[in-house]
């Protein structure tokens, strides 16, 4: 059974438990990602926000017998429930932004499963909010302590470079963040969760 996942942000450098067969393929499908979920350590990451700028999206084949599993492995890496992960084919979760285009992905790709972080955004302490721009992301961040902002460049630092969402875009320009590869730059116009 040919099981992947796809992935945009710490999934990408850090798996963890997540049985993942080869590395990460930068062609995966273009979705409506940016930041805008504070997470629980308060770094600010990246989750599908409906409306958002579409970005090319990474993904890798795992090592999972069932889809099932592959979701189960997927919730315990992200700290969450398996109803905030995504699963194709099979009903969109419940926070379903970008589902239409990853089931229209998998299947052109000829996939049996396909599993996703389906999180919502969280911003302010209020679910399903998201930051109302880049400027109040920026505010955000450059109110964080000293050990919070390290962990928040980092995350924005080793995110995939091709991940250029308008947020990281005025980030690297306010804060001086840049990725590691930062060819990408401009293009554009989960650790625990």
């Amino acid at each position: 059974m040919k099981i992947a996942c796809l992935g945009w942000g710490s999934l990408v450098w850090s798996p963890g438990v997540l049985r993942c067969v080869g590395g990460w393929r930068e062609d995966g499908p273009s979705l409506p990602v940016e930041f805008a979920r504070t997470s629980r350590d308060g770094r600010l990451t990246m989750v599908l926000l409906e409306g958002a700028t579409e970005v090319r999206t990474l993904w890798t084949e795992l090592d999972y017998a069932t889809p099932e599993q592959a979701q189960e492995a997927l919730a315990g890496r992200e700290g969450c429930s398996v109803h905030a992960i995504g699963m194709w084919p099979g009903k969109p979760p419940q926070h379903g932004a970008g589902s239409e285009s990853i089931a229209e992905w998998a299947s052109s790709r000829g996939f049996d499963a396909l599993v996703w972080t389906a999180v919502r955004p969280k911003f302010d302490g209020t679910d399903g909010s998201a930051p109302s721009s880049p400027e109040a992301a920026i505010a955000y961040l450059r109110g964080l302590n000293a050990e919070v902002t390290a962990k928040a460049r980092e995350y924005f630092e080793r995110a995939p470079a091709q991940v250029q969402t308008p947020t990281r875009v005025a980030v690297e320009v306010a804060l001086g963040w840049s990725s590691a590869d930062s060819s990408h730059r401009g293009e554009a116009a989960v650790e625990e969760l």
